[in-house]
């Protein structure tokens, strides 16, 4: 059974990925401040409050990876998809880090 979770405007979003291979995005995306909006083991999303139209989702089936990311100062998403959780973990975090300006 797969849960969906959106966040509440008026708590804090403590819930933890239900996908263990995006263990480490997930704290990534949460001590940054961004929320899981979509919390199943073959789709994961994530926005921000205040930037909801800002969004990483992650959609998984039998034979790939798909992760569509924002494009800065653009309505825009980027897709493209990977092989394996390894690939698609280090892209996910590449392109945050871009994004937020953590580099």
């Amino acid at each position: 059974m797969s849960t969906n979770n959106t966040y509440d405007n008026n708590s804090t979003n403590q819930i933890n990925v239900n996908n263990k291979g995006f263990q480490f995005i997930d704290e990534l995306f949460q001590s940054n401040g961004w929320f899981l909006t979509k919390n199943e083991l073959n789709y994961i999303c994530y926005t921000k409050k205040g930037f909801e139209t800002d969004i990483f989702e992650i959609k998984i089936d039998s034979t790939s990876i798909r992760v569509s990311v924002p494009v800065k100062n653009s309505p825009f998403q980027y897709v493209t998809s990977f092989k394996d959780y390894f690939s698609a973990s280090e892209y996910i975090e590449k392109r945050f880090c871009d994004f937020t300006g953590l580099n």
